[in-house]
């Protein structure tokens, strides 16, 4: 089994400016990485504007997105 496998998943709220195109290319490369290691509630944003789901992922796959688009979950 590898590390990241290991680790605790973490909770967090993602989510992306539908208009910022470094944002949306950073969460289509973190899901298609992630993807089968992560849980991930259905879309909570409008899909206009914004994108935005609560997930259960590595510590590890959470701080490879960028900072402003990640909120660490309450304990």
């Amino acid at each position: 089994m590898n590390a990241a496998a290991a680790q605790p998943a973490a909770r967090a709220t993602v989510s992306v400016t539908i208009d910022n195109e470094r944002e949306v290319m950073a969460m289509n490369a973190w899901f298609q990485r992630w993807g089968p290691r992560i849980q991930c509630a259905d879309n909570q944003g409008c899909g206009c504007c914004v994108d935005i789901w609560d997930v259960r992922a590595p510590a590890q796959a959470l701080a490879e997105l960028p900072a402003g688009m990640v909120r660490q979950a309450a304990s």
